[in-house]
């Protein structure tokens, strides 16, 4: 935004990225003014050379957002991300053909739960446009059952009801989020099972467990539910290893990558680097990212996002806004913290992450704190109960196993190998074993010249171990000798391989 100072007006400058989608940074410019010397660096992308800013940035007269334009001689295709409207682009991008397009966060629209995009943006041979897909929120209460197909996306609709014999979503600041309902036998018998996805409330459910009874005579059948992001503890998402610095959007957009999830909103911008070297589900490591840059999960429709904060961050006054029935405080000496809990005639504005002001002279009441927690019934606006306390992200400190590292070579215990190489001109250089830690290497050419070594993974997968690393960029008969210094994983999990 533009701002006058000592009654000179200056003007913001925001660069994006090539894609559109991430902000390499921003600068401020007297009227009149040039920009160019105050630019970020642009982004290296692979085969196109950087020709300059789509505007001109030499004579700022107004806030400006400016993007990189490349030239380059190999085939390149533009994606356009339409809105949902249709009248405008979230991102339009050059992508090189075969490759895949890095698709926008989606609009958050009210009374709509973001389901994908109409068609894959991945192997691009021709220009495209591509349309997200939503799906309407009744604007009361009903539960609808979808097929589930074998990628876990929502295939043909099964069913709906607007009334079931008893409801309770959960759902947590940390990201747990879980429903359970009944319903009488008869009307949901040979309609919906396990293979079915269930969508309430624009929240998406995987069904889990099914159980029946008998309760006077009258046949029940419970089923629990998990938000749709828990697939991503299934074996199908494992990680073996994973190492990689960037921007959280970035890695998020990693770890998402084959599955059926998108990145959704991502506020928090400071680069990081996640490193991953015990196997474990690709939802920790998601939930690893959220802790690692201090933000919180955010789920809408199939699109995963990480925000700074959710909810609102102006503190209101909930006994003054909301009809509160019940109200209990609880202390834990252990975690040295107070926690509340209260019971609402109905859910109305309140949403997870809030900050609220709380104030009941009777149990000697007065604080601010956020809500960390919302239990409700969506059938019957009477049965909606909120936690309010502190929320701390919690870092995982199992996912990343300190065997032994690089550093530690002089020590005698150090559980660390050496592999050697020598290759004559460009090459690939395999390993005699795979390593799940990233290897730390030196090298030394005969010629003087500078090789580019790029470590290579498993399958070329982001999720599994390290296998060798290519060379190049030196002349044909250069020889590179280069040293590897690798770490050992833990015998006994070779031994369970």
């Amino acid at each position: 935004m533009s701002k006058t100072i000592d009654g000179v007006v200056y003007y913001t400058v925001r660069f994006l990225n090539y894609a559109g989608t991430d902000l390499l940074g921003t600068c401020e410019v007297e009227a009149g003014g040039d920009a160019t010397e105050l630019a970020p660096t642009p982004e290296e992308i692979e085969g196109m050379e950087f020709s300059g800013w789509n505007v001109d940035i030499t004579c700022v007269n107004e806030d400006m957002t400016v993007r990189p334009t490349y030239k380059s001689d190999a085939t390149y295709f533009t994606v356009n991300f339409l809105n949902y409207a249709g009248d405008d682009y979230l991102s339009s991008q050059k992508v090189k053909e075969g490759e895949s397009a890095s698709p926008p966060s989606p609009e958050k629209i009210r009374g709509l739960i973001f389901i994908g995009w109409n068609t894959s943006y991945s192997d691009i041979h021709e220009d495209k446009t591509i349309r997200p897909r939503y799906r309407e929120i009744p604007p009361h209460p009903v539960m609808n059952f979808f097929k589930k197909n074998s990628d876990n996306t929502p295939g043909d609709f099964v069913k709906s009801y607007s009334a079931v014999n008893s409801c309770q979503i959960d759902c947590k600041l940390d990201g747990e989020c879980t429903m359970s309902f009944k319903m009488l036998t008869r009307k949901i018998e040979g309609f919906v099972g396990v293979n079915n996805i269930a969508e309430l409330d624009g929240l998406v459910f995987n069904i889990t467990s099914i159980k029946k009874n008998i309760s006077n005579g009258v046949c029940y059948t419970e089923m629990d539910c998990e938000h749709i992001s828990y697939i991503l503890n299934d074996d199908d998402y494992m990680v073996t290893a994973f190492d990689m610095e960037g921007t959280p959007r970035q890695i998020l957009e990693c770890l998402l990558s084959g599955t059926p999830f998108y990145v959704g909103t991502v506020d928090v911008n400071e680069k990081v680097t996640l490193r991953v070297n015990t196997e474990t589900t690709r939802r920790a490591c998601v939930m690893q990212l959220v802790a690692l840059v201090k933000g919180e999960i955010e789920y809408y429709g199939y699109a995963i996002g990480i925000r700074a904060h959710r909810g609102n961050s102006e503190t209101v006054d909930i006994m003054k806004t909301e009809n509160v029935k019940d109200i209990s405080c609880s202390y834990n000496a252990t975690e040295q913290r107070y926690s509340y809990s209260l019971d609402l005639f109905r859910k109305g504005n309140v949403d997870l992450g809030d900050e609220l002001l709380i104030r009941f002279a009777p149990l000697s009441i007065n604080t601010k704190k956020r809500v960390v927690g919302m239990e409700w019934n969506p059938f019957n606006y009477n049965e909606v109960n909120i936690t309010v306390g502190a929320y701390i992200p919690t870092l995982n400190d199992t996912l990343y196993s300190l065997v032994s590292t690089v550093e530690d070579i002089r020590e005698t215990t150090a559980k660390y190998t050496v592999e050697f190489g020598e290759i004559v001109g460009n090459g690939t250089f395999y390993f005699t074993r795979a390593y799940n830690d990233r290897p730390y290497f030196q090298w030394q050419t005969d010629d003087e010249t500078t090789p580019k070594i790029s470590l290579n993974k498993k399958d070329g997968s982001a999720f599994a171990s390290y296998v060798g690393a290519t060379i190049s960029g030196v002349n044909s008969k250069t020889t590179t000798v280069i040293a590897f210094y690798c770490t050992v994983p833990d015998e006994t999990e070779e031994e369970e391989e």
